[in-house]
């Protein structure tokens, strides 16, 4: 590869796989993504940038938003979230039943896999629990 550190917008699009457009609307709703302006007001990507524009393209391949990259690169991960239509008070109670001998495959497996079984069990609980007044 060149030594070349700065590219235009065409030049850093091509080797991030995306179009230039899709570059302009990532920068629009991705805080972290700050190319630096020329005088002629031309963007030009660094190359330390490009592995980050490859990532949140791969992200979007996985069915992500360009919101959820912008709040994965923020954040870390993500917050979920679960959209019924409804206002709190008009969303419908859970039903309230004892977990049966819940994940019995996963109660053979490795021990590598206890922390995972015992966050999703907790997990299960809290959503499981009836709602507090």
């Amino acid at each position: 590869m060149s030594d070349k550190k700065w590219f235009k917008i065409g030049e850093a699009a091509q080797m991030v796989g995306v179009g230039p457009k899709d570059l302009r609307y990532w920068e629009d709703v991705i805080p972290d993504i700050k190319p630096r302006r020329s005088k002629g007001n031309l963007r030009y990507y660094h190359v330390d940038e490009l592995p980050r524009l490859k990532r949140i393209k791969a992200w979007l391949g996985e069915g992500l938003t360009v919101a959820d990259c912008a709040e994965l690169l923020a954040h870390g991960h993500l917050v979920q979230r679960l959209d019924l239509g409804l206002e709190a008070d008009e969303l419908p109670a859970a039903p309230v039943q004892k977990p049966k001998a819940a994940f019995p495959r996963l109660l053979r497996t490795s021990t590598d896999l206890q922390p995972v079984i015992k966050s999703v069990r907790a997990l299960f609980e809290r959503l499981s629990a009836p709602p507090k007044p």
